[in-house]
């Protein structure tokens, strides 16, 4: 028993033994190693060519779109209303001429009848003035031959008076026929004297008729609120049958396809613009509205800027003029264009010349390139005429046919060598 454990002691020892002297042969056999020297690749860049352009300034903004033609609803008259249109509600549509609102014409319409009474009155009276100047113009026509007989008569008794042939009493009736028709002849001529002022009172009396009558017929007209252009309701306040007062507001339209867009811009950008002064030096304008994917774009031109600055911003209120779409094959309105939209604004300003664009991410801080010259990376300094999102309008520090960097690299060094990758 004592020498099986003995046996199996000396084996283990053994083994041991054995492991021990191949693992010391192994280490001391071990292969040696080399020491290598790490040798740095050449970055592998994507470049591509430079050439100068001419071409304009764009100037970005944001603006709200509004309507070009708002008119306030205003009653001048009063009365009830008595009907009102279907399409005048907020957000329909209405075609020029149509009868948005009618006040309760009744009385208006009787007041136009009675001015053209008094019109009809004056006439008569004109008419009766006429008849009597008439019938003065005859009277005086017999006054005047009684004068003549009256005087001859009076003058052959006197003339036999002188003659003793003639009574005292016979000629002093002959003279007193005389003076009665003298003062007859006189009144007549004084009563048509008299016409005159009184033709000139009825005339009068007739302008103020007739004024009054299109006064009245004016206000008749009122009674009826017509849609000036073809447009769309943005508020209604009154409702059938509710009495309306003179200068009481009813509801307000715009005009159809006229739009404008209120923008700003900053002080550095009104130098782009060419001057409003000069008709023929207009600045197109692109206008964009996109939501949730959709795009819509109008074409347009700025017509004015405005005379004071925002005070809240510092910049320069500008009107953009909206024209209809410029898609090829789209309906020629503006049903999608609504006030209130907010929607981007690029403008084209005065065209530059010489002028490299680079993408944004090609021009580093500092105003710097990095260029491809004999494989080997340059470092060039630029001058930055204009920044974008997504681009730079470079204006010297190139030249045509530089090879510009467009792979990111993060080891900068001037005079460093670089491989150009191949284009697939």
């Amino acid at each position: 028993m004592k020498k099986g454990l003995i046996f199996r002691v000396v084996r283990i020892i053994f083994v041991l033994t054995a492991a021990a002297a191949v693992a010391i042969f192994l280490y001391d056999n071990r292969p040696k190693g080399e020491r290598r020297q790490k040798i740095k690749a050449e970055p592998l860049v994507e470049v591509f060519s430079v050439e100068a352009q001419s071409l304009p300034v764009i100037i970005e903004t944001y603006g709200t779109v509004r309507p070009q033609e708002v008119l306030k609803l205003v009653s001048e008259i009063s009365g009830r209303i008595v009907d009102i249109h279907p399409s005048f509600k907020e957000g329909s549509f209405g075609k020029k001429g149509i009868v948005l609102l009618t006040i309760d014409p009744r009385t208006y319409r009787l007041e136009v009848e009675r001015r053209k009474v008094s019109i009809k009155q004056a006439d008569a009276g004109l008419k009766r003035l006429r008849q009597e100047v008439l019938n003065f113009k005859a009277s005086a026509k017999i006054a005047k031959s009684d004068v003549a007989l009256t005087r001859t008569e009076f003058f052959r008794l006197k003339e036999l008076s002188g003659k003793k042939a003639v009574a005292r009493t016979n000629l002093d009736k002959a003279e007193q026929r005389y003076l009665q028709s003298l003062e007859r002849l006189q009144a007549i001529e004084n009563q048509i004297a008299l016409t005159g002022p009184q033709k000139e009172q009825l005339d009068a009396q007739r302008e103020l008729a007739t004024v009054l009558w299109r006064q009245a017929k004016l206000n008749l007209e009122k009674t009826r609120i017509v849609a000036p252009f073809d447009g769309w309701v943005l508020e209604k306040t009154v409702e059938k049958g509710q009495h309306v007062n003179t200068g009481q507001y009813l509801g307000q339209v715009y005009k159809e396809g006229a739009f404008e867009i209120d923008a700003r811009i900053t002080v550095n950008d009104l130098k782009w613009l060419p001057s409003i002064q000069r008709p023929k030096a207009v600045s197109q304008a692109t206008i964009v509205f996109s939501h949730q994917g959709n795009t819509r774009t109008w074409m347009g031109r700025v017509t004015r800027i405005k005379a004071n600055m925002d005070e809240k911003t510092r910049r320069l209120p500008i009107v953009v003029e909206i024209t209809p779409p410029m898609n090829s094959g789209e309906k020629k309105d503006l049903f999608d264009l609504r006030p209130g939209m907010f929607v981007k604004v690029r403008i084209e300003g005065k065209k530059v010349h010489q002028v490299f664009v680079l993408p944004r991410h090609t021009v580093h801080t500092g105003n710097v390139v990095y260029t491809v010259h004999e494989n080997r990376l340059r470092i060039r300094p630029v001058n930055v005429l204009r920044r974008f999102k997504e681009s730079i309008y470079i204006q010297k520090g190139l030249t045509n046919g530089d090879l510009v960097i467009k792979t990111p690299l993060s080891e900068i060094v001037d005079g460093s060598p670089v491989r150009i990758k191949k284009p697939n």
